[in-house]
């Protein structure tokens, strides 16, 4: 039988580890945002100041890139779950033995990486790529539709890359659900449109919140995919903290602009939990 104290021994290098790795580096980035660098120089002031943050609310520049991240970050949220829900429902009923291999294949992108599927994007949507390659064989378009450099681009990249955060949620909160539970309702007179409005979302508004929580949220802090696919045109806030860090290497005002998303972060996922909570409690 375990003691309190070989407990405590046996969590003890789990605990480190998470001190060390996580904790602490979010405690500096948070003390660096409120320090200053004089201009052309790389000493840091590590007097208290919030000139960062100053400088962040009363820049147009960094608003619209917060906005834009913002707008990118809600629109592959909305699209990935428009996308994940009858995928999800369809894995959990009809997959059958083909199961394990769906949910392979929803994976292969998260295993991958972020670069290899943004790199395999690009052959895609590039101006001589298989897409437009595709449509101008067929003669639907006379010139190449322009899906890099913008937000489309970028946006096509999101939502593949984090929808399998929005499938894995959402089948395990549909695979609670009984069988007949479709068969049942269309039994009592209800159509599949109902079925779907009056049972199946409100059963699965738990896997739901928490994939769009995590699907936001990743996108919001994404930084290789709206850097490549964006071609150093669409300035979004990770990219910004990049720029700033390793290019102007100003790292107080990249901590501001990281510790802003971090409170993004924290609100969403507070947001998230009260409305589980809300979602669980409800009839």
């Amino acid at each position: 039988m375990l003691t309190r104290r070989s407990a405590g021994l046996l969590v003890a290098p789990a605990v480190i580890l998470t001190v060390g790795v996580f904790v602490a580096p979010f405690l500096l980035l948070l003390a660096m945002s409120i320090w200053s660098q004089p201009p052309g120089s790389l000493i840091l002031d590590p007097t208290p100041t919030m000139e960062n943050y100053v400088r962040i609310a009363g820049d147009g520049y960094y608003i619209r890139g917060l906005l834009r991240t913002l707008w990118l970050s809600l629109s592959t949220t909305a699209i990935a779950a428009l996308l994940a829900l009858p995928l999800s429902w369809w894995i959990v009923l009809r997959a059958g033995r083909f199961r394990g291999l769906m949910l392979t294949l929803v994976l292969i992108p998260m295993v991958c990486g972020a670069l290899l599927p943004t790199l395999g994007l690009m052959n895609l949507l590039g101006p001589l790529g298989v897409i437009n390659g595709t449509l101008k064989s067929l003669g639907l378009i006379d010139r190449s539709w322009k899906m890099l450099g913008n937000q489309t681009g970028i946006l096509i990249g999101l939502v593949h890359a984090f929808l399998p955060l929005m499938v894995l949620p959402l089948v395990s909160a549909l695979d609670r659900l009984p069988a007949d539970v479709e068969s049942a309702a269309m039994s009592l007179g209800a159509n599949r449109r109902k079925v779907w409005r009056r049972v199946i979302l409100p059963l699965a508004a738990p896997g739901l919140i928490a994939g769009s929580a995590l699907v936001f949220c990743a996108a919001l802090t994404s930084f290789v995919t709206p850097l490549i696919l964006g071609q150093g045109k669409v300035a979004t806030f990770a990219t910004m903290a990049y720029q700033q860090a390793s290019l102007v290497l100003d790292w107080p005002f990249a901590s501001a602009l990281a510790v802003v998303m971090l409170v993004i972060l924290a609100l969403i996922g507070a947001g998230a939990w009260g409305a589980q909570r809300w979602a669980a409690d409800t009839p």
